[in-house]
């Protein structure tokens, strides 16, 4: 489950090697930047997959990693070599790449996460005429490039001056966490130049990046919490949301799973060809009436008519909830919603009308001037892999949740927010540049081996503890069977699928503060007339002891295996 991270320490410096990324590179033991690694995208912004051929890493004064790579997908083939050195006081990455076919790529060379943790620190830009933007990293979830024409920054942190350089192409900055990464990428080749561009077989490329540092670590005044600890509140933060299940409709299911009667809907999405639309609500009605749920129903279409065709498909049918998205912004505009608004009230529908953005809160971030005030709820979904599908880049991605989650009502004001359908494979490609493909082919890419382990299961429970802190007022997972189901095509349930089976019965009930280590996750809810009930999510593959406080008048040991949600007693 993700390949295992190599330590490298030189002097003062130490660095994890994962795979073909540099990453938690620290000074100091000052944690300076999440990572650094080579990319190559293609005209779609899909990450090229890369291979590691060889690795040399030398022991001498200047410490140096010398690594080989092939990057390759259909029609892709790149070769490239990244040399990292460690010196006293510098690091420095060297990206060397050449085509070794002719295609379209999006982007080439390298790119440098900082840490989300960083948010509201003060850093300064320098820019390729010499001049110096004083600012710091953004509190609130940025839109758009919070840097641009970026030649190189230096910040101050725990004792320590960094100044970073970029050499070989001119350089901005986003705000990943829109897709709940946790960093801020610097990257090269602007978005406000035209891409795709054709890449001729033979075509180099030469990047680097140099980071000094001076100054040494300020003392930590006071003793760390130990990192096993989990203390309990007796304060209430918020309700557990109702829980919804996406739709199985690629393929539909043979049999209807069996599941708890206690989730609040079924979302299906009418995506691809109207035809198919009134096949696809049978199937998920029938799905819906399995669990004793209703429908949600999310039009994607670019036709305001196709919403009036769609009520009247839906007369009988148990919806809950209906909403319209365009097919190629992913978000409500006004002339869809003018139009779901107003065959919704013509027809006499009665249930909720929810707007906002089908793809990621990017897409809801960056057009909520577009949104109408009056769309009643709003809503937007999660993937973790939307740049990466290493573990740590998922786990850490939880987090991010609940930071993205309170982003949203902030910008809705009043209105409740919906999160949902969260996956870990990508359900489509929301800044594709070609049309895309059948949505029966773009399910088979949303397959994702985690899908059924204990892993997902423990996912799955701290994106529930995020989400719920967050205050959001319902969350939608996965799908109801099948390979992207908390129910296997084999009629098996998942273990995440336990999880959220236990989790929607408890819905609406309060859920108490905790505090604890970052890669534990707990969930304290209190029933209606009965104990308190606490589940714990070990998000890490090691086995551990954690101490829990505040839940019982004495504090208790409890054994987690590695990547498990227990139940405690």
């Amino acid at each position: 489950m993700g390949g295992a991270a190599t330590r490298v320490d030189h002097g003062r410096w130490s660095v994890e090697l994962r795979g073909d990324e540099v990453a938690n590179i620290r000074f100091d033991s000052v944690y300076l930047l999440r990572a650094v690694r080579p990319v190559v995208r293609d005209r779609d912004w899909n990450t090229v997959p890369v291979e590691v051929l060889s690795q040399h890493l030398t022991s001498s004064r200047d410490r140096t990693l010398t690594m080989h790579l092939r990057f390759a997908a259909a029609d892709i083939e790149y070769a490239a070599s990244l040399n990292v050195r460690l010196r006293d006081n510098g690091l420095t990455i060297d990206f060397d790449g050449r085509a070794l076919v002719d295609f379209e790529r999006n982007r080439i060379g390298l790119v440098v996460l900082h840490p989300a943790a960083d948010a509201g620190r003060v850093v300064s830009a320098k820019h390729s005429d010499g001049s110096v933007t004083a600012g710091s990293w953004p509190s609130d979830v940025s839109p758009h490039q919070p840097f641009r024409d970026v030649v190189g920054f230096e910040w101050t942190k725990d004792g320590v001056t960094a100044s970073l350089s970029f050499v070989g192409d001119v350089f901005e900055t986003e705000d990943q966490r829109n897709w709940t990464d946790a960093s801020f990428k610097t990257y090269s080749t602007p978005l406000d130049l035209p891409f795709p561009v054709l890449v001729r077989a033979g075509t180099t490329c030469h990047q680097a990046v140099h980071l000094r540092v001076v100054g040494h670590r300020s003392a930590v005044a006071g003793a760390e919490q130990s990192r096993d600890w989990v203390t309990i509140s007796p304060n209430v933060t918020g309700q557990l949301p109702p829980i919804s299940l996406g739709a199985a409709l690629y393929p539909p299911p043979s049999e209807l799973p069996e599941i708890s009667p206690f989730y609040e809907s079924v979302l299906v999405e009418l995506t691809g060809d109207e035809g198919r639309w009134r096949e696809h609500l049978r199937s998920a009605a029938q799905q819906a009436e399995a669990l004793d749920a209703q429908l949600d129903v999310r039009i994607v279409t670019a036709e305001p008519d196709a919403i009036r065709r769609c009520l009247a498909l839906l007369a009988g049918l148990p919806v809950l909830r209906l909403g319209a998205f365009d097919a190629h912004s992913h978000v409500s505009t006004p002339v869809l919603w003018e139009a779901l608004r107003d065959n919704a009230q013509e027809q006499g529908f009665g249930g909720q009308l929810v707007g906002g953005s089908r793809a990621h809160f990017t897409e809801l971030n960056r057009q909520i001037e577009q949104i109408a005030s009056d769309v009643p709820t709003l809503s937007f979904s999660i993937t973790p892999q939307m740049h990466a599908s290493e573990i740590p880049h998922i786990i850490d991605s939880l987090a991010m949740q609940r930071v993205v989650a309170q982003n949203a009502r902030r910008l809705a004001g009043d209105r409740p927010i919906l999160v949902g359908p969260i996956t870990l494979a990508r359900r489509f490609n929301a800044i594709a540049t070609i049309d895309p493909p059948d949505p029966a082919i773009e399910a088979l890419w949303a397959v994702d081996p985690l899908q059924p382990t204990e892993f997902t299961a423990a996912w799955t429970l701290a994106s529930v503890v995020w989400l719920t802190a967050a205050g959001i007022s319902g969350v939608c997972y996965f799908e109801t069977r099948g390979p992207r189901g908390i129910v296997t095509s084999e009629g098996t349930l998942t273990p995440a699928g336990r999880i959220l089976n236990t989790l929607a019965e408890l819905r609406g009930r309060p859920v108490r503060y905790w505090d604890g280590p970052d890669d534990v996750a707990a969930l304290a809810v209190v029933p209606e007339g009965g104990p308190l009930e606490l589940f714990l999510a070990n998000l890490s593959a090691k086995p551990r002891t954690i101490i829990l406080d505040g839940w019982r008048p004495h504090p208790k040991r409890v054994d987690l295996v590695g990547w498990s949600v227990t139940h405690v007693d």
